[in-house]
């Protein structure tokens, strides 16, 4: 008896070892695998940061006061106001 419970006792080491070195494995491929989704993540932030720069750059371009004024001067036919100056007359006496 005293054999086989030292061979269980020296399977029962090799299945755990086994197991050990299957479950470092496991995590080391699940690290990895979710280090390139992290880098796939980043870099797809990075490209949409960089649209959403070009987007906010014409939409100012797009509300610019110079370009709504050139728009409607060309488009509108509107005019820039002419300068009235009024002369104040002197109070008659009647």
């Amino acid at each position: 008896m005293a054999v086989s419970a030292q061979v269980a006792a020296f399977v029962g080491a090799v299945v755990l070892i086994v197991g050990l070195c299957f479950l470092y494995v496991f995590q080391d491929t699940a690290l990895r695998d979710l280090t390139a989704q992290s880098e796939l993540a980043r870099e797809a932030l990075v490209s949409v940061e960089e649209v959403n720069r070009t987007l906010e750059f014409r939409i100012e371009q797009t509300f610019s006061l110079e370009r709504i004024s050139r728009i409607a001067r060309e488009r509108l036919g509107m005019v820039e106001p002419s300068v009235i100056r009024y002369v104040p007359l002197p109070a008659s006496e009647s």
